[in-house]
């Protein structure tokens, strides 16, 4: 019998096929999306840090999609998951003021929007999640891993829009999310649910191992083989 070692690079192919293809997923269903603008580098937040980010031309309806979880218990009595310098009073919310653990949106000085359902809770665990505002209604709503999953209207809001930050108020702020935002994606329009469900399992879908992990396993059994 010839005892066979696997390769590493074998064992190192099967592991990223099947654990690291999601998020690569996402950014292919992503680029022929029709984005206005996207973060494909993933950022983490110690609660106190930002990171530059350009939202883009937005102007009314508008969806928002972010790849991220963080530890609200960790943080703050709030977190910022970003705003725009050029109308700073409008942010989103990964923890709501003041401890509430759940998704929100804020426009300073008339309301903490706080989405109540359970399932908008601050995500732990890496997530999907999607603030689509129409400015007719002043609805935002929110889906959470494609699902729809809580919804405000009557808001007063603007989407933010050009250059601003992730994270925080502003950098060295003490509203900061702690956590990591791994993909923001910005949309000038409203997207409907059937794409953003798409964009959803275009980032959850797990892979089958490609044909060239098979063909490299079908050789080393052909290997192992008692001759």
């Amino acid at each position: 019998m010839i005892k066979t070692a696997i390769p590493a690079g074998i064992i190192l192919l099967g592991f990223s096929s099947l654990h690291g293809a999601s998020l690569a997923g996402y950014d292919a269903a992503i680029a022929g999306s029709g984005f206005t603008a996207r973060s494909t580098t993933a950022a983490t937040f110690d609660g106190s840090n930002i990171e530059l980010f350009d939202f883009g031309a937005i102007s009314g309806d508008a969806t928002f999609e972010f790849i991220m979880s963080g530890d609200p218990a960790a943080g703050g009595r709030n977190g910022y998951i970003g705003r725009a310098d050029s109308n700073p009073g409008n942010s989103l919310r990964y923890e709501q003021w003041d401890n509430t653990s759940q998704l929100g949106f804020t426009r300073a000085g008339v309301a903490d929007n706080t989405f109540s359902a359970a399932n908008a809770a601050s995500p732990t665990d890496d997530t999907h999640v999607a603030y689509r505002w129409t400015q007719a209604t002043g609805t935002m709503d929110l889906f959470i891993n494609g699902a729809s999953t809580d919804s405000i209207a009557g808001a007063i809001f603007d989407m933010p829009t050009g250059p601003g930050h992730l994270g925080n108020v502003n950098d060295g702020g003490n509203e900061g999310m702690i956590g990591t935002i791994s993909r923001a994606t910005t949309f000038n329009s409203a997207l409907s649910d059937t794409d953003i469900l798409s964009h959803s399992n275009a980032w959850s879908s797990v892979p089958e191992p490609t044909s060239l992990l098979l063909s490299g396993l079908a050789a080393l059994a052909l290997l192992g083989r008692r001759r």
